[in-house]
Parts: C-alpha cells; sequence; structure tokens
C-alpha cells in the first residue's frame, strides 16, 4: 500500500480488515490475510472465466455487394455531431452516422448502421495525366461536415457532403511525396480546434493544427459557387501564411514508407510507424515541447492503436507478435501476445471492453482480451471469403460491435445479441431465491437454484464475486442443490446457508471460503435460518427446531422436540427470547428460546385466540427417511425428487407450478396401514384407480395454482355416508355433482376433492399454508399489540399478538387479485412500513405505524408529507385523495372475504396502502428494504434481481449490461432517470405507469390534446358537447393540470369568448387543423352485413345401397374370417388337450418310478 497510502482511508480499511476477520475475532494474521486474498482472487477468475464464453462474432462473414471495382483504400466512419434538438454528441458515440467507403479508382459509397447502400458517388480522373489517379486514404471530418482524401497526386482534397451534395472545395497541392496515410481529431467541446496528420512516402509526418476551423471555412473563404475548388499551395501552410492554420512536419523520421499515423489528444502528440527496425514507431509532440521518441521494434509494424482509457499503444507488426507499449518507455513492451502465423496488417481495439482486435495477412482475425492477455475468439482466415486479395482496411464500430472488412468487396461481422440478451437483463440462470442486503459492506448478497451466490455492489449494480455453495454427486456426477434458506451472522461478516439436502454451510461471502458445514441428521428441506445470540437455529421439512453453537470448536447440537403436523415454511426470532415457526398447515408455534419449550400455538383457521397451557399438539415422531408413502403412493424422497424434476424442466422455473405440485402431493396418506389388507382384498384395479375412496386431482388455472371452490352444498347433512361409500358409488356422487355444477352454470373443473368432506376441510387442509412469518422488533409485548406478522396462502396477511391473552388483532388482503399468495414480506427498524411481494410481481407498501397497535402507543403520521413522498397518493385532477380511500376501501370489500374462524367481524382491518406497482411478471420470492437509503430489493422467479426507491422509482437489474451510474447518499428519486423494465412495460396498469414515472403520465397530455382536437372538429366548436365527449373518451381517468380557480378562465377561453371584448372575440388558431377524412360511401355491389340469418331444419339425408356384387364380396370375405378365427380356436384348443395329456403321462410315470424307488430303499 505505500504508493497509494494516501488515497485510502480509515473507513476502507476497517472494511477491508472486517472482510479478512470473518471469525470475529479481532486479529488478522499473515496467514489469514493471505489465504483470503488467495481464494477472492481465485473465485473473481473463475467467474471471469465462466463469462468470457461469449463470443464477439457469433456469426459467420456477411458479404455486401458495393460498385467497387478496385482495391478498397478505406472505410471510415461519419458520426452525425449535431442532433435535431441541438445538443452535441459525444466523439465516441457511433448510434447515429453512416459509413463511408472509398476505393483505389475513386469510387466513393456511402452506407448506413446496417450497411445498405444510400449512394454512390465516382470521382473525376485529372485528364491531362497518362496514369490513372489511384485514392491511398480518407478521412471524416464531422464538425465541418467534409471528407478529405489523399492520392498518387501527391494532394490533398476536401469534399464537401451536406445533404446529398459531393463537391470537392479545397485542394492542398504541391507536396513533395504522396501522401499514404491520414487521421483527423477535433475537439468536441469547441469544434474550431482541430488537428489533421498525415505521413507520406518518403518517412515524413506532418500535422496542420485548426484554430478556426468553423470560422474560416478550413482554409479561409472559398471561391465563388460554380468557379470549382479554391488551391493551396503546401508550403504556404508551413509559412504559416494561411490564417488559422499552424503546420508541424517532423522531416526523414522514418527510412521507409510511413503505414499509419494517429493523433492523441491525451499526449498532445503524433505518433506514426513503419515497416523498419531503427524507427519502427515514432512519438512527436504538437507543442514542440518534447522532443520525438522512437521505438525500434524488429521487422517494424504495420499499424499500431492508441487507447486513451489504458494510456498504451498497441502494436502490430511483421514478426506476428501484439504488444503493449507504455507510451513514456520506448525500450521494452510491458506485455506481448503471441498466435498469429503471419504478419499483422491492421489493429483496432474498444478501450470500454478492453478487447483488441487484430488482422492478420492470412486473413486471420484474433479477438484479445486487455485484462487477462487471452485471446478470446480466432476466425479462420479460410472463413474469410472475400476473394484471394488482402484484407486491406478495417473499421470497428464498438457501439454495436460490428467489424467491416474491405479488400476489392465489402464483408460484415455483425455481433447479434443471442436470444437471451434481446430480452430483459437477468441477475442469475436460474430462479432467485433470495437477496439480501448487507449495510456493513453494502452489498446486495443473492441466490438462486441453481446453487449460485453472487456478491453484488450497490452502488453501481456490478457483480464483485459469485460462488457455487451447495453440491452433491447422484451417480458420479456432481450436481448443484437449491438454496433454500439464507441469511446473515450477527456480525453480518458471514453468511449462513441452507439447501433442499438438508445441509448448512458458513460462508465467508467476500471471498466465497466455506468456513463451516454444520452436521445434519436427516436430508429434508432446510426452509429458515436464524442467528441469535452465538447461536445458528435451523428448521424445515424435518418439522423440528435444530440448534447449534456458533463456535469453532463447539459441536454441540440440541434437537427440540417435534410439535408441528406438517413442514415448517418459515422461520423468526423475536429478541430477546421467542422463536416463532408456521407450517403447511396454517399453525404457528411460538417457542422459548432458552429453554426450548412451546409457549403458545395459533391457527386462523381453528380459532382467533392464543392456544396456551396444556396444548393438544402431541409430540409426533419424526418420519422414516425414505418410507413414508404420501397420497400418491410416492416415498417423500421420490416426492422431492419429483419436485426437483418439475422445477428444473424449464429455463426459468414457475413458482406457481412448485405450488400446485406441492398442493398435489402433500397430501396426508389416505390408506394407513390398518386399511392393507383391505385394499389388498378389492384387487390391484381398485386400487391403482383411485388414491383414495373420494379423492379427486385439482385442477390447475392458466398460472399453475390450485383454484379451490366452495362446492359443498348449503346443507351439510348427508356428507357423512359420502365418505365411506365404495368406488361405484364414489364415481356416481362426481357425475351428480358434475351435473349440478352444469345444471348451475358453474364449471365442472372447479368441483373436486382432495380428502376433502367439504370446501371448509379443504380450506383448512390447503389454503392454511403461513408461508412468512415476521416479527415486528421495535414493538412491546402487549395483548392488544401485534407483535407477529404472518402471510401465506390466498394473500391474507394476518396480525397476531402472542401475548398469552392476545391472538388475531387484525388481517387484510395484499395481493392484487385473488386466488394469489404473498409468499414475502419485511419491514423497517421501526415497524412503520410493511413491504409485501405476491405471486403475481406486485410489490405493495403498507402504513402499519398503527395498525393493530394498543391506543396509547400510536404515533403521529404526517399524511401531507406521505402524499408528497408516495405517487401512488398523488391525486389524479378532481381525484382526491379522499376519494382514493374510498376506492381502496371498495376494492377490499369485492375481494373475497377470510374464513369464517378468522371472525371477520372484528379482525378485517386494512391499513392505508403506500404504494402499489408491478415490479415483476413472476412471483416475487424475496423483498428486501435497505433502510439507510430507503431501497427496495425484490427477487423473482424470473431469474432477476431488481432495485426500486421506496416510492416506486426504477433504479435498475442487478447484471445488466454497464451496471447503472453510482449511487448518491442520499438518494433523491426526482434525480433518478425516468424508466422501467420491458416486460414490465408492456404489461404495465395505469397505477404501475404511474408509479414508476414518479406520479406523472409523460403522455397524457399529447392524449389529450388529440382527443381535444377530434372533438372540435365533430362538434364544430361546441365547447359543451367537446367537454362532454372528452368525458366520455376519458372516462374516470380525467387527469386536469389545471387548478379549480383556472376553470372558469378555461371554460370562456374554450368557448370563444372573452372577459373584456365579450363574444366577439376570436382567439387566434397556432395549430393546423387535422385534414377531414373522406366519408364512406357505399357501392351497389357491396355485401350487406347481419346480425341474424333465419335457417331451416336439416331434412335426414338416405345412404345409398351397396350393389349385390359388392354385398356378395363382403359377405364372403366376412365367412372366411369366421372360418379362420374357428379353426385357429380349434387349433388352440387341441394344443391345450394335448398338452394336459402330456402332463398326465408325465405325472403317470414320475408316480410309478417314485413307488418303485420306495422298496429299495427300505
Amino acid at each position: 500500500m505505500g504508493a497509494g497510502q494516501e488515497d485510502v482511508d480509515d473507513r476502507q480499511l476497517a472494511i477491508v480488515f472486517m472482510k479478512v476477520d470473518a471469525n470475529c475475532d479481532g486479529t488478522v494474521d499473515w496467514d489469514e490475510y493471505l489465504s483470503y486474498m488467495l481464494l477472492e482472487y481465485q473465485e473473481r477468475d473463475l467467474m471471469n472465466n465462466l463469462f468470457k464464453d461469449f463470443v464477439p462474432f457469433p456469426k459467420t462473414l456477411k458479404e455486401i455487394q458495393s460498385t467497387h471495382r478496385d482495391m478498397i483504400s478505406s472505410i471510415k466512419f461519419f458520426p452525425t455531431v449535431t442532433h435535431r434538438h441541438g445538443s452535441v454528441a459525444d466523439e465516441s458515440d457511433h448510434s447515429f452516422g453512416r459509413y463511408v467507403s472509398v476505393s483505389k479508382e475513386g469510387v466513393v459509397n456511402f452506407w448506413t448502421l446496417d450497411m445498405t447502400n444510400l449512394r454512390s458517388v465516382t470521382l473525376e480522373q485529372p485528364r491531362d495525366r497518362v496514369k490513372p489517379m489511384w485514392i491511398t486514404d480518407m478521412i471524416c471530418m464531422p464538425n465541418i461536415n467534409m471528407l478529405a482524401m489523399s492520392s498518387t497526386e501527391r494532394d490533398l482534397c476536401f469534399y464537401d457532403v451536406n445533404a446529398s451534395k459531393f463537391d470537392k472545395i479545397f485542394q492542398v497541392s504541391g507536396m513533395e511525396h504522396a501522401p499514404l496515410c491520414l487521421d483527423y481529431w477535433y475537439d468536441i467541446k469547441n469544434m474550431n480546434n482541430a488537428v489533421l496528420a498525415f505521413g507520406d512516402s518518403g518517412g515524413n509526418v506532418c500535422a496542420f493544427v485548426f484554430s478556426e476551423a468553423l470560422g474560416s471555412a478550413l482554409f479561409g473563404s472559398q471561391n465563388a459557387k460554380g468557379v470549382g475548388c479554391r488551391r493551396v499551395p503546401f508550403h504556404e501552410i508551413l509559412k504559416g501564411c494561411v490564417k488559422g492554420i499552424r503546420a508541424i512536419r517532423y522531416l526523414n523520421v522514418h527510412e521507409d514508407w510511413v503505414r499509419k499515423v494517429q493523433y492523441c489528444p491525451n499526449l498532445q502528440s503524433v505518433i506514426s510507424c513503419a515497416t523498419t527496425s531503427e524507427s519502427s514507431m515514432f512519438t512527436g509532440s504538437v507543442d514542440r515541447k518534447k522532443a520525438g521518441s522512437i521505438f525500434h521494434i524488429r521487422k517494424g509494424l504495420q499499424c499500431f492503436e492508441y487507447s486513451k482509457e489504458w494510456n498504451v499503444i498497441v502494436t502490430g507488426g511483421m514478426d506476428r507478435t501484439v504488444r503493449f507499449y507504455n507510451p513514456y518507455v520506448t525500450t521494452k513492451a510491458t506485455a506481448v501476445m503471441k498466435g498469429h502465423n503471419s504478419a499483422i496488417m491492421h489493429i483496432t481495439l474498444n478501450g470500454n471492453s478492453g478487447q483488441i482486435i487484430s488482422v492478420a495477412k492470412d486473413k486471420q482475425i484474433k479477438v484479445w482480451d486487455m485484462r487477462d492477455q487471452t485471446c478470446l475468439q480466432t476466425v479462420a482466415g479460410r472463413n474469410i471469403t472475400m476473394g484471394p486479395h488482402l484484407i486491406n482496411t478495417l473499421c470497428y464500430n464498438p457501439r454495436n460491435g460490428s467489424l467491416i472488412l474491405g479488400t476489392t468487396m465489402l464483408g460484415f461481422l455483425e455481433r447479434k445479441a443471442d436470444e437471451a440478451e434481446i430480452g430483459e437483463p437477468t441477475s442469475h440462470n436460474k430462479a432467485v431465491r433470495y437477496s439480501l442486503f448487507n449495510d456493513l459492506f453494502n452489498q446486495v448478497v443473492s441466490a438462486c437454484d441453481d446453487s449460485i451466490v453472487s456478491v453484488w455492489d450497490m452502488d453501481t449494480g456490478t457483480k464483485t464475486i459469485q460462488f457455487s455453495a451447495h453440491k452433491t454427486i447422484e451417480r458420479g456426477v456432481e450436481r448443484s442443490v437449491e438454496i433454500t434458506s439464507m441469511t446473515f451472522d450477527p456480525s453480518k461478516r458471514r453468511l449462513v446457508t441452507g439447501a433442499r439436502d438438508g445441509t448448512v454451510k458458513i460462508w465467508n461471502f467476500n471471498n466465497g471460503a466455506c468456513l463451516r458445514e454444520l452436521e445434519i441428521f436427516d436430508s429434508y428441506e432446510v426452509t429458515g435460518i436464524v442467528c441469535p445470540r452465538q447461536k445458528i437455529i435451523t428448521t424445515g421439512w424435518n418439522r423440528r427446531l435444530t440448534t447449534y453453537i456458533d463456535l469453532q470448536d463447539d459441536d454441540d447440537v440440541r434437537q427440540l422436540p417435534i410439535r408441528h403436523k406438517d413442514d415448517v415454511l418459515s422461520l423468526s426470532y423475536y429478541a430477546p427470547s421467542h422463536l416463532a415457526t408456521s407450517s403447511y398447515d396454517g399453525d404457528i408455534i411460538i417457542w422459548s428460546l432458552e429453554t426450548g419449550h412451546m409457549l403458545s400455538r395459533m391457527n386462523a383457521m381453528e380459532d382467533t385466540k392464543t392456544q396456551t397451557g396444556r396444548l393438544n399438539t402431541p409430540v409426533t415422531p419424526a418420519r422414516p427417511m425414505g418410507r413414508e408413502k404420501s397420497a400418491t403412493g410416492l416415498s417423500e424422497k421420490d416426492t422431492r425428487k419429483a419436485e426437483t424434476k418439475t422445477s428444473t424442466t424449464s429455463v426459468v422455473p414457475k413458482e406457481n407450478d412448485q405450488l400446485a405440485l406441492r398442493s398435489i402431493l402433500k397430501q396426508p396418506n389416505t390408506i394407513n396401514d390398518d386399511e392393507n389388507d383391505e385394499v389388498k382384498s378389492t384387487g390391484k384395479e381398485s386400487g391403482r384407480k383411485d388414491l383414495g375412496t373420494n379423492t379427486i386431482l385439482p385442477a390447475i388455472n392458466n398460472q399453475g395454482r390450485v383454484v379451490a371452490t366452495d362446492t359443498s352444498p348449503q346443507d351439510s347433512s348427508g356428507n357423512d355416508s359420502d365418505s365411506t361409500s365404495s368406488g361405484d358409488d364414489s364415481t356416481s356422487t362426481r357425475s351428480q355433482d358434475r351435473a349440478e355444477s352444469a345444471h348451475s352454470g358453474r364449471s365442472s373443473n372447479e368441483f373436486y376433492r382432495i380428502n376433502s368432506k367439504s370446501y371448509a376441510e379443504f380450506q383448512r387442509k390447503h389454503e392454511a399454508s403461513v408461508d412468512k412469518i415476521l416479527f415486528l422488533q421495535a414493538r412491546e409485548q402487549d395483548k392488544e399489540t401485534a407483535t407477529l406478522m404472518a402471510s401465506g396462502a390466498e394473500g391474507w396477511v394476518r396480525a397476531w399478538s402472542i401475548d398469552h391473552k392476545g391472538g388475531l388483532l387484525g388481517q387484510f388482503l395484499a395481493t392484487h387479485k385473488k386466488n394469489e399468495s404473498v409468499l414475502t414480506m419485511t419491514t423497517d427498524s421501526t415497524n412503520q412500513y410493511l413491504i409485501t411481494g405476491d405471486t403475481m410481481g406486485y410489490i405493495m407498501v403498507w402504513d402499519i405505524s398503527n395498525y393493530c397497535i394498543k391506543p396509547s402507543a400510536a404515533r403521529e403520521v404526517d399524511h401531507a408529507t406521505r402524499v408528497s413522498k408516495f405517487p401512488f397518493l398523488k391525486p389524479d385532477g378532481l381525484n382526491e385523495l379522499r376519494s382514493q380511500l374510498q376506492s381502496q376501501l371498495k376494492y377490499q370489500q369485492n375481494l373475497p372475504k377470510p374464513p369464517p374462524s378468522t371472525n371477520p367481524e372484528e379482525t378485517l382491518k386494512v391499513p392505508l396502502k403506500l404504494n402499489s406497482f408491478r415490479a415483476h411478471l413472476q412471483t416475487v420470492n424475496h423483498v428486501e428494504y435497505a433502510e439507510d437509503r430507503e431501497l427496495i430489493i425484490t427477487s423473482s422467479t424470473d431469474c432477476s434481481v431488481r432495485l426500486w426507491t421506496l416510492c416506486g422509482k426504477y433504479i435498475g437489474t442487478f447484471g445488466q449490461r454497464g451496471g447503472w451510474s453510482k449511487l448518491t447518499d442520499p438518494i433523491i428519486p426526482d434525480r433518478i432517470p425516468r424508466r422501467m423494465p420491458g416486460d414490465v412495460k408492456r404489461v404495465a396498469s395505469a397505477i404501475t405507469l404511474k408509479v414508476l414515472n414518479g406520479g406523472t403520465r409523460p403522455r397524457w397530455n399529447l392524449a389529450r390534446n388529440i382527443l381535444l382536437l377530434c372533438a372540435a372538429r365533430r362538434t364544430l366548436g361546441k365547447a359543451s358537447n367537446m367537454e362532454s365527449l372528452f368525458k366520455q373518451v376519458s372516462g374516470e381517468h380525467v387527469i386536469e393540470d389545471t387548478d379549480s380557480s383556472e376553470e372558469d378562465s378555461d371554460k370562456s377561453a374554450d368557448k370563444g369568448a372573452s372577459r373584456i371584448l365579450g363574444k366577439s372575440y376570436k382567439p387566434k388558431t397556432r395549430h393546423k387543423m387535422p385534414p377531414l377524412l373522406p366519408e364512406i360511401r357505399q357501392n351497389a355491389n357491396q355485401l350487406s352485413v347481419y346480425s341474424s340469418l333465419p335457417f331451416c331444419e336439416l331434412a335426414p339425408v338416405n345412404e345409398p345401397k351397396l350393389p349385390a356384387v359388392i354385398q356378395q364380396i363382403q359377405a364372403r370375405n366376412q365367412s372366411l374370417d369366421n372360418i379362420e378365427k374357428e379353426g385357429r380356436a380349434t387349433q388352440k384348443t387341441k394344443r391345450r388337450l394335448q398338452d394336459n395329456i402330456t402332463k398326465h403321462k408325465t405325472v403317470r410315470i414320475l408316480t410309478r418310478d417314485l413307488k418303485e424307488q420306495r422298496p429299495g430303499q427300505d
């Protein structure tokens, strides 16, 4: 750190120390530091190698037809400098412009960005010359819209290419040697400043420095129109006789022709090269303040390129080697890359991506990586089908990654994006399950189904490191195991992950080192991990809590007794001594952290009160691994394999499909051990037809979720007899149910039962799951205060008081539509906001500061501040906040009612919704809140992790190309550029568009003006009809930008009257009315269209009788078939009789032999 120690502050040093000191012992020794750095660079190297699979040129060469008949001398890109709005484009921006190509015989072609020919121009050859003129090089001068060309006539010609013109306006003549290569640079901030450099066949280098390129028309005032071009003698420019131009000339710097020249504004120097060993490359200062430098390279150089981003000169020459040179060090190259089999003729590079493209004499093209100095791609020369000639020139567009090659024809290598890149950017290759924010290192850690853990920089959205966490070996093949749970330890320096196979590991996520792997006792999925006070507590599908001591030398493990009847889905910790677990059957159990005893139990499908004291929940034994069968006849292990196979068949697994499969497979066994004999006696067929005596598989809707419908009759009498009926009776009952459903107008696929006698029982079994529980840490435990939030199936969020006298205090629906679920939610440290995410991809922010809390602890809320902060609450025109609250209440009233067991009359309480927008098109699996910057991090099944502000502004997707601009501190949402994900934009509702646009509707004013113009044309100035028509078209979404105080003046202006001048005043029309469309005229030949047509009954059609001959043939064939069948039956009978006779004879012979043997034995 010696040289740059002053650039590193104490905070950065502290962060590095905390990254290395993952065990939190307060010390870092030398071995620990080296191990950390070694592992970090190793994981980063693996990550970089993984992303190197990207091929710069995946497509084959595309030949372009042109009018060139000779060797192409130069191809250049002519950028559009000034846009229509007057803003100046960046010098390196290649998004707008055109390509220009010129061949030796003087044919100039203009091309679009996709290489479509715009026009072709042929230069006029000099008439007094015996030999034809050859064009040696060309440059583009975008600041003055000119082209400059050098030729064998030892002159420079300048052509005006404004619009469709191509006029020769200047000619610099009288040179001693022919210029061979040109280069041009202009100052984007002051376009009067420019530099034109060229090298000639005598080894000389010259530079024209322009100071009035725009004002003096480059070389002063040009000749009158129609007279021709103005000739400027070269010796006058050298003497300084031309105003605004200063010439610098370097004589005899090379012993051979100058192959390439380039002006570098960073160095304020001109660089040139030649194929000589003594003076291979020369750098000369334009200001003459420094002496020129000469580089000596064996066999000389054919080409070079300077990178201002890397401050290096990349060279290629006759020795087939690519070298890196420091511009100030001429003795030795900093790096050398070998791989070509012939001399390197051309080199170009992209400094932003760090890639070098080199073209050899044998047409071989190589793409190099400047960071690792390795070859990324090699295009063989045999794949460059452009004739027998060498590649004489090339042009690379770093914006779209296309490369244009020129021989006597043009070739186009384009970098077309893959299908994955055409869509939205993704953060992982598979569904993302967790994304955690670490405020200590300002990083986001995400994990996906492919067991990949990625660490992202919050400020820029770029990936810092990634590593694979959980793996297993199946049949000799290493496979990844899905990560199902993840959390940080209290110090936030380590990461604890749990997988589907039950393994739990502790990581130093900054370098991907596994610090410890915890002991496991089964292979069930881990669904919850918490780390309270030097302990690690896990739970999952094994239905029990497992406690580990968080010490490296302490392997003490404690397993609590099983209290849940079904799989545990979530785990939460309430400081200082409470734990809560929730299961698939709706049970929420509160545990004591100190003793491990079960304190209380809650279930909204049974009662709203907390069950304490002597609980009725028995201690159920643990499930034997791989032995217990589900209702489908599959073991638990096979069931998990089926789920895993289902989730990995598609590229992006859908959470809804997994939920549907889980609801089908995760049923209690309807055939117990006592009924096995009875089942076996009924035969194999009856046992295979039905999974149970009264089981019908559920229907799955379009989204893959199991849809539950109340199909039980109003009178529940007689249901008990149905459950004990036989298979035939069950079938008849199903048919009767389907008939009743058809008679009542309901779809038959909605009627089904899964081991349930009624819909209420089905609801208790399969719609009671609690997928997420969350403790409100800032609230004190009280019977009137809700300290636990629970969410899950059907989208209900319920607020519970864990006090022994508490219970269910409130509930509300937090999904955008019915039949959806809330799988994740989070809150801030003060429990002011509750952020939820549902299976449709919606994010909602709720105000819970005074929700289900005792009156003495209520807070004062400034609603005006809330309205100004959240665009969702901003009124639209005449719609005020009160109307929005009324619409929200109406929306809640129209949604499905909660189960009667939850006492909805008292517990149905809806908090204020502060924000609602669609963040993803698929399920939101996890949501995280970065409180210090008020940012929301969402992860979804669509493989993306996205960053939003609390008010709904979209910042970006982690892993997007280039990341985003560094976030400011604090973040001001109004300064964030207005944008949104492309997939969300295509399907977003009006509310989502309003929130993502910051409360504004940018296209609404234009749409309103169009509607007003149409209304004005149709109503001929009648303001009343115009206003009514406008309201009819816009409906309820009327938005007015003016205040109520300005309504009268606006109405009077619309009527064409003035308060002062009266009706005689007519305002000026400052816009052109749209033309009237011609009326549609009907022709006599047109067909009339009817909504209905009369029809008549169809008459029966008698089939024609077959001829007698055909009838005889059919009868004869049928009789022959009958005879053959009888013959086969007779032969079968004979064979059976012969077999029986043979068996009897054999038995008799064996019996006789036995009788004969017995007397001999006696």
